[in-house]
């Protein structure tokens, strides 16, 4: 019995969907690749050469996910919120999450994936646009 191509690239195609999906709900970022989040432009990145692409000046917000080390983390879930209502909600791999964000009061949540709460972190910020602020969200270390 022949199984035609198409049904095998069919098969791969629905296989490979449903392993790249988040097992969170959340947007999973693409690293160095622009996404749009719940109408918010955002982009995981900050890692090589590519956390040097000029075109990264543009978004109004950098949130850093780091150690109180200085240690970068990557593989971070985060959850953006502005007055109690969730707006951008992502699992980011690397250490930087960029987003288009208006001028306005947010807090951030974000964990280590995979971790129980244990290496979890809230930070609050207000943008005014503009030039790109940075705001450093610290987590634990193992």
């Amino acid at each position: 019995m022949r199984i035609s191509n198409i049904a095998i690239a069919l098969s791969v195609a629905l296989g490979s969907a449903l392993v790249l999906q988040p097992l969170t709900g959340a947007a999973q970022g693409v690293q160095d690749r622009p996404v749009t989040i719940g109408g918010i432009e955002t982009v995981c990145t900050g890692v090589g050469s590519a956390k040097d692409n000029t075109a990264w000046k543009a978004y109004s917000v950098k949130l850093v996910f780091a150690t109180a080390a200085g240690e970068d983390l990557a593989a971070v879930h985060v959850a953006v919120m502005q007055g109690g209502k969730p707006l951008v909600e992502s699992d980011c791999d690397a250490p930087w999450l960029l987003m288009k964000l208006p001028a306005g009061k947010y807090s951030v949540a974000a964990r280590v994936q995979g971790d129980t709460g244990a290496r979890a972190a809230k930070t609050y910020f207000t943008t005014e646009g503009g030039t790109q602020q940075t705001v450093i969200v610290t987590l634990p270390g193992k």
